[in-house]
């Protein structure tokens, strides 16, 4: 009895030490809640041509030519800071499933086993795939559509890195907006 109780408790604790393992909070190129200021620097480091830019986002090239852009969203704080809570790194179309399958392993080698995995019904093969990869803090996800015709404007394979916390801040703000309408 003694035996199993250890087991089993040892079996628990290595299920909560995988659960509680933290993603990476971004990649060599940038880190989640970054200010604006960081997130400037880095692109002009990477000598990145800035495509668009406002208030609360920054889209510019990226140097890989399968990669059409990639897209900085900033949170707006309290002490009038913003933070950088998602980034999106959009794929070129086209793309074939070999690409998403390469750029899974890859993620799988950085990120680990996803939480999540969604693929389409057999009677859809031009619908969502989509890997999601969760923490407390971080969530981030893959995903891509095989359309027969791929609408260059629609259809992109997608990296979304989203910081879990300023997300909840972002949600509250567009809430508080809407209510004041």
């Amino acid at each position: 009895m003694r035996l199993f109780l250890v087991s089993v408790l040892l079996a628990g604790s290595a299920a909560l030490a995988s659960a509680t393992q933290l993603l990476p909070r971004g990649s060599h190129d940038f880190k989640l809640a970054y200010s604006r200021a960081q997130v400037d620097s880095a692109i002009t480091a990477r000598g990145l041509e800035v495509i668009s830019r406002g208030p609360t986002y920054i889209a510019c090239s990226n140097p890989s030519p399968a990669v059409e852009f990639e897209q900085y969203d900033f949170a707006p704080t309290t002490n009038g800071d913003s933070r950088l809570w998602r980034v999106w790194i959009a794929y070129r179309v086209p793309y074939a499933r070999q690409d998403f399958d390469s750029l899974k392993t890859e993620m799988e080698v950085d990120l680990g086993e996803p939480n999540e995995m969604m693929a389409p019904p057999p009677s859809d093969p031009a619908g969502v795939y989509k890997l999601t990869w969760v923490d407390a803090l971080t969530s981030v996800q893959l995903g891509a559509r095989w359309p027969e015709r791929p609408d260059p404007k629609a259809d992109r394979m997608l990296v979304v890195w989203t910081d879990r916390k300023l997300e909840k801040l972002v949600e509250a703000q567009r809430k508080q907006k809407q209510k004041q309408k």
